[in-house]
């Protein structure tokens, strides 16, 4: 009776294992397979300013108009705006801006892996803004339970101004 009980048992992993390694390999693959290209590199104002804003972000046309609205907006006042691509993240230091904002895409109902590593580094500070594009624009449980500031939005142009308003506001009661 009892190596029965355990066959039974073992016959039931091995149906439950490939649907549980499906469903995490489903999750993950897409940040894999089809990464996103990092918007382009760049600097306004000097970097020995006291107020300094990181952008990070890939490159989309909605992400695009996202960080040109938010650079504009600092542009003419002392404050250096670095902008990376999210490559790029683990060559900065979250300490060493007044606020940081990352800009991801949830694939795969996860958020881009290099931003989750910043997060699980720097997670803590306050000075974080995360914004997360999806279809939906549902908030993630990667972003839950940190002192970040996260918000969420479908990748619609004709929303990245007033989102691009939003992160500014915010970004403005870090500097």
């Amino acid at each position: 009776m009892a190596t029965l009980t355990a066959r039974l048992r073992l016959n039931r992993w091995k149906q439950v294992l490939p649907i549980c390694l499906l469903v995490v390999c489903g999750c993950t693959a897409p940040h894999y397979l089809w990464p996103q290209k990092d918007i382009g590199f760049h600097e306004i104002n000097r970097a020995d300013l006291d107020k300094r804003l990181l952008i990070a972000s890939p490159d989309s046309e909605f992400k695009r108009a996202v960080v040109k609205t938010i650079s504009t907006a600092f542009q003419d006042q002392a404050v250096y705006v670095k902008i990376i691509g999210i490559a790029g993240l683990p060559l900065e230091d979250a300490n060493r801006y007044s606020a940081v904002v990352l800009i991801n895409t949830c694939m795969g109902w996860t958020i881009d892996r290099t931003v989750k590593q910043f997060l699980d580094t720097y997670g803590d500070l306050p000075s974080i803004i995360v914004l997360t594009t999806s279809d939906s624009g549902f908030v993630f449980k990667e972003l839950e339970n940190r002192r970040i500031d996260a918000m969420s939005s479908a990748s619609i142009k004709a929303d990245a101004d007033p989102i691009a308003r939003e992160l500014i506001a915010k970004i403005k009661r870090h500097l």
